[in-house]
């Protein structure tokens, strides 16, 4: 009977210190919740001794490969999280796929190596790390700051192909940002732009650099 009650006792008071524990994570403000997040995720990086490579990605004690990024918060003291991609979209390890004997940056969130173009699409949780299936590895080159072609395509870095812009014509430069044209218009992050709307002055200069070309 007695070990019943101690039992029910030890029970009873392992209950009441998870509710303990629950009430006391409520209490917590935001930032101190993503502030405890980030300590577990530098604990985790630290853990794993991430170092960087001569070709642009990071390796693990472990041999993984990890594309370096940062997880943006909506804070008050805006809290970056170190975070590094290390499988494909489509969930393949790095490891598994990139040759890194030939991988390179490329610029405007592209790289390559001698089997495929890759795009790193950033978001606020770090984002995600592709293979551009459409490119053509030989041909593909980066131009301008935001964008990219091959011998049959321009690629935007947000939208990757660009149907409906004019490849003969199309053209951009690296003092031009986002901003690009063709025949037909003016394009700002890949999307057809009037350009008699635009206020921003930093626009507005880069539209006279355009207009040059």
């Amino acid at each position: 009977m007695k070990n019943l009650i101690l039992i029910s006792l030890i029970f009873f008071a392992s209950c009441n210190l998870k509710l303990v524990k629950k009430a006391k994570n409520i209490d917590k403000s935001r930032d101190e919740r993503v502030s405890d997040y980030k300590k577990t995720m530098d604990s985790i990086n630290q853990s794993l001794e991430w170092k960087a490579t001569t070709f642009g990605l990071w390796k693990s004690k472990n041999g993984d490969l990890g594309l370096k990024t940062v997880e943006a918060t909506d804070t008050k003291e805006g809290i970056l999280i170190d975070k590094f991609i290390m499988h494909l979209a489509d969930e393949r390890p790095l490891s598994a796929v990139i040759d890194t004997a030939t991988f390179l940056e490329l610029g405007a969130m592209f790289y390559k190596d001698k089997n495929h173009i890759y795009t790193h699409y950033t978001m606020s949780d770090g984002g995600f790390f592709w293979i551009v299936k459409e490119a053509d590895v030989k041909t593909f080159k980066v131009i301008g700051n935001c964008y990219a072609k091959d011998k049959n395509h321009i690629f935007g870095e947000r939208k990757m192909i660009l149907d409906s812009v004019d490849y003969k014509t199309f053209t951009t430069c690296d003092d031009c940002g986002c901003w690009a044209k063709d025949k037909n218009g003016y394009y700002s992050w890949g999307d057809k732009t009037d350009i008699n709307d635009i206020e921003d002055k930093e626009s507005l200069k880069m539209i006279e650099i355009l207009k040059k070309l």
